[in-house]
């Protein structure tokens, strides 16, 4: 697993560096985590995935999700770069945690109408604690999103 096998150069999602020596079950979170951003990235920024987001999601982030796709009138457009710098599973197995920091400085943000409507505040760089459990499907679905800083994070490992 490659940062260029988890990038989408289409959809302007660029993964820029993940943690080294991640076992098999930490391989599997990532990649499913990656997955679920995927999806949403494609929901904000193309309107187009819904079923998918909330596949891959649970409890009060699929609740988020299909809250904010209803009352969603702007859209996010590219690029979009993540770092992940740190994944941990459980003891029991059954969560997980991704620590990931998300560079939207290049990114814009426009109504329905095409007109540009970026704010100085929309371009930053978030780092966020992402909660997952284990699906009964052998999926981890996202289920938390915690806010740790804001513009203090790098994508670049450390």
């Amino acid at each position: 697993m490659t940062t260029e096998s988890l990038s989408d150069p289409d959809l302007g999602y660029t993964v820029v560096s993940i943690p080294d020596g991640l076992d098999a079950t930490k391989t599997k979170v990532l990649q499913d985590y990656v997955a679920y951003d995927k999806a949403t990235w494609r929901l904000w920024s193309t309107r187009q995935g819904l079923d998918e987001a909330l596949a891959l999601s649970t409890g009060t982030t699929r609740e988020n999700i299909r809250n904010n796709y209803n009352k969603t009138t702007r859209y996010a457009r590219p690029p979009i770069s993540i770092g992940v710098s740190d994944v941990e599973v459980g003891a029991d197995g059954k969560s997980a945690n991704v620590t990931v920091c998300y560079d939207r400085t290049k990114m814009t943000v426009v109504d329905e109408n095409g007109n540009d409507v970026t704010k100085d505040s929309s371009q930053n760089k978030i780092e966020y604690l992402i909660g997952l459990v284990d699906g009964e499907s052998d999926v981890w679905l996202a289920e938390s999103q915690t806010t740790l800083s804001s513009n203090e994070c790098s994508t670049e490992q450390k």
